[in-house]
């Protein structure tokens, strides 16, 4: 208790001192801003009193002109100059006075500053047209402030309208006196600008829209919290704003009052706490370090010179299994670390070493003996404990455990003893890349199956051994495992025949099972793929596909007969109907049978990249018409709407594009067949066509793909329904918009609907 007491002194002796001095501070702080403030309060009021005395006298001297007119309206401009030499004596901040009977100027004084200006009509200079109006409907006095009107920029106008004696009617209206008063005289007799160190500025409260609301003085004073006075004037108000020259600066002892009281602040409390320091600190640090040293849990031992154990803290007998100073004056060698270390070197001279020069192994690791005789890893940091004069007179060490680590090293190490020697006598070709798509690894396999030794494919590219095609094919399928990370993370993989070279120039095909490396971060770090020799089967799809091609080239001779003959019947004659409908379907089925063998045969060049485009320049209005109206029966069978919406690039009603005719009609034709097929009765199919860097043709409609043919909805033969189409639709699609430099893809993310994609270059 007295401990917390003695601490608790300095402390609050520093709040006091705090107190003291922020009270001290707040109160010179608010003693100075009041002096200011008055300063500027008096400044400000002596400036709104000149500036409301002379705007005061302009209005009584429109108000003179008012009364005089109303008695006397036929007033000639002689008896007009004698009135204004009356009205205007001991009056320097008026410069003239004008009349404008029915708002043409008819008398002005002094008579030689006219420039020309009787006769004026007012209604034809914009500004004063606007008040001149306003004067008119409400009967009251105007103010047109220096803003570069139809008048001496740097007058200051007052316009009162004037009605002779009857109800007040318009046909009573005689005209408007006009008073010119001189901005620069005024403002100056006010004081605004710089005042005694003060600051002054004057604005128009809400000037009209494009108007300069600033009439006098710096804008910067309206941003400087300024005390603010309101000046009325005919039809308005100004704002008055004043503020000190320099800022509303701080109080000049406030420096003074800070350092001073800062020191105190420090000065006091330090002195009192070093003094409570200096008498408790001895017992307060070696209770700190005995709770330190017998709390960690770490072992911690102090060796001599000799060897012997003389300080161990509570955890290191703990965690030897011994009683409590039970290890004092034991030796370490022979206790706790054995005499020989597992590769056979005396850990006594070891200790000797480490005792004359504790700096050369200042971190070890070592075998270390519990009690039990149990066997457990101990990481040492090691410095030298020294007397006063720098003599070393024994050893500091402190250990953790590491047994579990030792443990796991050591089965990781199996581990890959074995993972190699399965890597090594697989026959498949086991391979990895780093995140650059570099080999790090490959099995021994590989030289046997492609014939490059391992030193040949390390840190090359996986691209250096892949054909041109298969080149293409992998880069698709690293969008693909990019897009499958994001949803499956780290069992992300796919499986995919790709053509490696072989050293001798020739290519193999490999079946290669590709997956995601990820780090303990989740950071992508590489590949790791499984290959497998299938260069035999594909030899043997090749050699398939060469039959079937052949056999389909070789069905086109019969076809021709079978579509020529019917012709030939016919022009015999002597046919009945049944004979001709029979003709005709005869023609019809060989017509359908050659353009299917036509069409294989185009599929098969464009698989083979040999498809040479017949480019010109196809409608995508029209094409999409025709479609639709040979879709008729189906639409109107199942009730779907259909709607074409063109974003861009259509020029009188037609969308160009540079693309095969025939196959470009037969993409869409199977795509919009296909949405059509899928759609339920009563959907809706949409198609969204938009031109800008290329073509991009969207088509929407109800209804979900599938899940069980969502991954392999443009694979070939894949079909949902077996038994409503062949599954070479889609498969054609996309073949047709690759040969043209494009693509499709398929989005489902909208639940209840599918969209297809076409993107075509330009």
């Amino acid at each position: 208790m007295l401990k917390r007491i003695a601490y608790l002194i300095p402390p609050l002796i520093g709040i006091f001192v705090a107190v003291v001095v922020y009270v001290g501070y707040r109160a010179d702080r608010d003693n100075y801003a009041q002096l200011v403030r008055g300063k500027v309060v008096q400044t400000i009021n002596g400036s709104k009193a000149s500036l409301d005395a002379s705007i005061d006298a302009g209005v009584h001297l429109a108000a003179a002109l008012e009364a005089f007119l109303q008695v006397s309206p036929e007033l000639d401009q002689a008896q007009f100059v004698v009135l204004a030499e009356a009205l205007l004596a001991n009056m320097p901040t008026v410069r003239s006075l004008q009349l404008a009977r029915n708002d043409t100027i008819s008398h002005t004084y002094p008579f030689w500053n006219t420039n020309g200006v009787i006769g004026t009509d007012l209604n034809k200079i914009q500004p004063v047209r606007v008040l001149l109006q306003r004067a008119k409907v409400s009967g009251r006095r105007q103010v047109m402030i220096p803003d570069g009107h139809a008048f001496e920029p740097e007058e200051i106008v007052l316009l009162a309208p004037i009605f002779l004696p009857g109800d007040g009617a318009p046909s009573n209206y005689w005209g408007v006196a006009c008073v010119h008063l001189d901005a620069l005289t005024l403002f100056r007799s006010a004081g605004i600008g710089v005042s005694g160190g003060v600051l002054l500025a004057l604005r128009d409260k809400s000037p009209q829209e494009g108007q300069n609301p600033i009439l006098a003085g710096d804008p910067v004073v309206f941003d400087m919290a300024p005390v603010v006075r309101g000046i009325s004037v005919p039809s308005g108000e100004w704002l008055l704003a004043g503020a000190p020259g320099g800022g509303w600066q701080v109080s000049p002892r406030r420096n003074l009052i800070l350092v001073v009281g800062l020191l105190a602040v420090v000065f006091i409390p330090a002195t009192l706490w070093a003094i409570v320091v200096i008498v408790m600190g001895r017992l307060k640090d070696r209770e700190r370090y005995y709770q330190l040293v017998h709390s960690a849990k770490s072992i911690i031992l102090r060796i001599n010179m000799d060897g012997d154990i003389v300080f161990c803290n509570e955890y290191a007998e703990d965690f030897y299994g011994y009683a409590p100073g039970e290890l004092i004056g034991k030796p370490l060698v022979g206790t706790l670390v054995p005499r020989k270390a597992l590769e056979g070197r005396s850990m006594r001279r070891y200790l000797d070493r480490l005792l004359l020069d504790p700096s050369a192994h200042p971190f070890n690791e070592t075998m270390n003996l519990r009690r039990n005789g149990e066997i457990v890893w101990v990481a040492w940091a090691n410095d030298s404990v020294r007397s006063k004069d720098g003599a070393t007179i024994g050893l500091l060490c402190v250990g953790t455990d590491i047994t579990d680590r030792k443990l796991m090293e050591e089965a990781l190490r199996q581990r890959e003893k074995q993972y190699r020697l399965l890597a090594e006598n697989v026959t498949d070709i086991i391979w990895g890349l780093d995140a650059d798509y570099r080999f790090t690894y490959v099995s021994p396999s590989d030289e046997v199956v492609r014939g490059f030794k391992r030193s040949d494919v390390l840190g090359r590219h996986i691209e250096d051994f892949l054909t041109p095609v298969s080149r293409t094919r992998f880069k698709d399928i690293l969008r693909v495992l990019d897009d499958q990370a994001d949803t499956q993370g780290p069992l992300t993989s796919v499986t995919e025949d790709l053509e490696f070279t072989c050293f001798d120039g020739a290519s193999v095909w490999l079946e290669s099972h590709l997956g995601i490396l990820f780090n303990e971060e989740g950071v992508r770090i590489g590949l790791q793929g499984v290959s497998r020799d299938i260069t035999d089967r594909k030899l043997a799809e090749a050699l398939r596909e060469d039959v079937e091609r052949m056999a389909r080239h070789d069905l086109k001779t019969p076809l021709g007969a079978v579509i020529g003959l019917p012709e030939e019947i016919r022009r015999r004659g002597n046919l009945d109907a049944g004979q001709e409908t029979m003709l005709a379907t005869i023609e019809n089925a060989g017509s359908s049978m050659l353009e299917l063998i036509n069409r294989s045969l185009d599929l098969y060049k464009m698989e083979c990249g040999t498809y040479v485009l017949d480019r010109t320049t196809v409608d995508v209005l029209d094409v999409l018409e025709q479609i639709k109206a040979e879709s008729l029966t189906h639409i109107s069978g199942k009730g779907i709407s259909v709607g074409i919406e063109v974003l861009g690039g259509e020029v009188a009603g037609v969308l160009p594009v540079s693309a095969d005719a025939e196959l470009f009609r037969s993409m869409l034709s199977n795509l919009v067949s296909n949405a059509l097929e899928a759609s339920p009765e009563g959907g809706s199919v949409s198609i969204v066509l938009e031109k800008r860097n290329g073509l991009t043709i969207i088509i929407r409609n109800q209804g979900e793909v599938p899940l069980s043919v969502r991954e392999t909805f443009f694979d070939k033969y894949s079909t949902s329904s077996p038994a409503r189409g062949s599954g070479l639709g889609t498969y054609s699609a996309r073949l047709i918009a690759r040969t043209h430099g494009g693509d499709i893809s398929v989005e489902t993310g909208a639940p209840g609907e599918t969209s297809v994609i076409i993107t075509l270059p330009q």
